[in-house]
């Protein structure tokens, strides 16, 4: 049976931390947003622990979902890159501008 080539590769603490770091999240961010306890988000982090794959695919959905994109190979060796931002909507002018109050008259009502 064939593996399917369409998985994503695994993901290193190194980059778990590094992703983290373009964010300029803390561990504690990260582990609220992905769903799994700080203590864990250590261990993983300091790789003290094997991850189950859910927790990983957790992690990787939150920073892929904020323009984090992990790169590299065993061979060549990992990183991150962190993918510009789009540049949000120019705010849509109100079509019934608000009225000015004078200073007497919010004093006043």
């Amino acid at each position: 049976m064939a593996l399917p080539t369409d998985l994503p590769s695994p993901i290193t603490p190194a980059q778990i931390r590094a992703g983290r770091g373009l964010l300029k999240w803390t561990q504690g961010v990260l582990a609220s947003r992905a769903a799994v306890s700080v203590v864990t988000l250590n261990m993983i982090e300091s790789d003290q622990v094997a991850p189950r794959a859910k927790t990983l695919t957790s992690i990787r959905t939150v920073l892929e979902g904020e323009g984090i994109r992990f790169i590299g190979s065993e061979s060549e060796g990992f990183g991150v890159v962190m993918r510009p931002r789009a540049r949000p909507e120019e705010p849509v002018p109100s079509e019934t501008p608000k009225k000015a109050t004078s200073r007497s008259m919010r004093a006043a009502g």
